[in-house]
């Protein structure tokens, strides 16, 4: 009999024991284990978190209907304080779209809009003559100002833009943003930019292609022709189609777009890539 009480003793000793320590792993690690589970399938299984309100929508849309009584130069500088107190906004982009096509507007439009400075033709004055005297583009004094042809009439007024342009690509975004004195002037798409590398780079020369013909600003031609600015290293900005399969090597804009920034830069405009 004292042997049967003895075994019970001991059964009892053990169980307090042992089952104290099961409880004690239960409640240090296979208890936290179970909850960190139990927690991290809740989170799954949430709704998404509402996010907070964006208040400068708000502000984006006074900032455009005060656009129908401002001047022009009021109305870009209201879009520019937008964008640099609102970089996260989710009207960045119209809001930059807007100053964008301001911006262009005015610098193709035959007066002293946009920084124009007006010029009088004088003798032995060449569409190619000025465009070197006044430091900028022959195609681009000629879409300024409307011309329909490159020869000149003396006594003819001609308004010569004054651009100091410089390109900032953004591959990750995919954007291809043309800078104006370092100021913001339109922001382009990128269809696509392979094998290219990042840093800083220049645009060394400006080619017309009609095929695999390069043609000169007042050749037949040039209208109709392929624009490509060629950068350090053979990496070209060109112009193509945003639905192809297979985009070549380089940085491709839509075509409408290659055009107007081909117009806007010159041979050594500094190119930043990202």
């Amino acid at each position: 009999m004292m042997i049967l009480v003895r075994a019970l003793v001991i059964l009892l000793l053990a169980g307090a024991i042992f089952g104290g320590s099961a409880y004690f792993a239960y409640e240090l690690y296979w208890k936290p284990q179970q909850l960190d589970r139990e927690d991290k399938k809740m989170q799954a299984e949430a709704p998404p978190p509402t996010p907070p309100p964006d208040y400068s929508i708000a502000v984006f849309d006074k900032t455009v209907q005060s656009l129908k009584t401002s001047t022009p130069e009021e109305g870009r500088k209201a879009l520019a304080d937008f964008i640099a107190e609102n970089p996260a906004s989710l009207k960045v982009g119209d809001a930059k779209r807007l100053l964008g096509n301001m911006n262009v507007t005015d610098l193709f439009s035959p007066s002293t809009a946009g920084g124009k400075v007006p010029y009088t033709v004088g003798r032995g004055d060449a569409l190619a003559k000025v465009a070197s005297k006044m430091k900028t583009n022959a195609d681009l004094i000629y879409r300024v100002n409307n011309l329909e042809t490159i020869n000149l009439s003396i006594g003819q007024q001609l308004y010569i833009p004054q651009l100091t342009t410089t390109i900032a690509i953004d591959r990750k975004a995919k954007t291809l943003t043309v800078l104006n004195n370092g100021v913001f002037f339109k922001e382009y798409p990128l269809i696509s930019a392979k094998g290219t590398a990042v840093g800083n780079n220049k645009v060394a020369d400006k080619i017309a292609l009609n095929g695999t013909t390069r043609v000169a600003f007042g050749d037949k031609n040039y209208a109709g022709a392929d624009r490509w600015l060629m950068l350090g290293g053979g990496v070209a900005i060109r112009g193509g189609d945003a639905a192809a399969e297979n985009h070549p090597a380089g940085f491709i804009v839509p075509v409408d777009d290659m055009e107007e920034i081909f117009l806007l830069v010159s041979r050594g405009t500094p190119v930043t890539i990202q």
